[in-house]
């Protein structure tokens, strides 16, 4: 398995295509990169919330209690590793899997401050969002290259 490694102070630009050979991962400054995956799908987030989105409000229960976090777009997506669409902060969501209702926003990264796709740092495992009905933070723990 051969990784492909992104170091320093590097800046993407344009349409790339990147390949690890042999199903290795993308590791920028040797932590593995963050792809997007369909929202909702099953067996695929990138971590979790601390919560579910409370509503409707208690008493009752919440409408869709899951906690699993996916990112579904980059706004950034003009370069892929392996055919997958590399993140540069962007949309995320919160909820049950086949669902995902409640959206979100990937924050600007904090781990990787020098390797960069037009001029945004590239999001790694360990970098923050947000979920927006809440305000509570979402740490990326996986990132789905694979």
């Amino acid at each position: 398995m051969a990784d492909l490694h992104l170091s320093n102070l590097l800046n993407l630009k344009g349409n790339l295509k990147l390949v690890a050979s042999s199903g290795g991962l993308l590791k920028v400054n040797g932590v593995e990169a963050l792809v997007e995956v369909s929202r909702g799908q099953a067996g695929q987030s990138h971590g979790l919330a601390p919560s579910p989105v409370p509503i409707p409000p208690p008493p009752a229960a919440p409408s869709e209690p899951g906690l699993d976090v996916w990112i579904f777009k980059s706004f950034n997506a003009t370069v892929t590793i392996n055919d997958k669409k590399i993140i540069t902060q962007g949309m995320c969501a919160q909820g049950d899997p086949g669902k995902a209702s409640w959206p979100g926003m990937v924050q600007q990264s904090l781990n990787n401050p020098g390797v960069k796709i037009n001029s945004i740092p590239i999001n790694v495992v360990g970098d923050l969002g947000v979920i927006l009905p809440t305000g509570a933070p979402v740490s990326f723990t996986q990132h789905r290259q694979q």
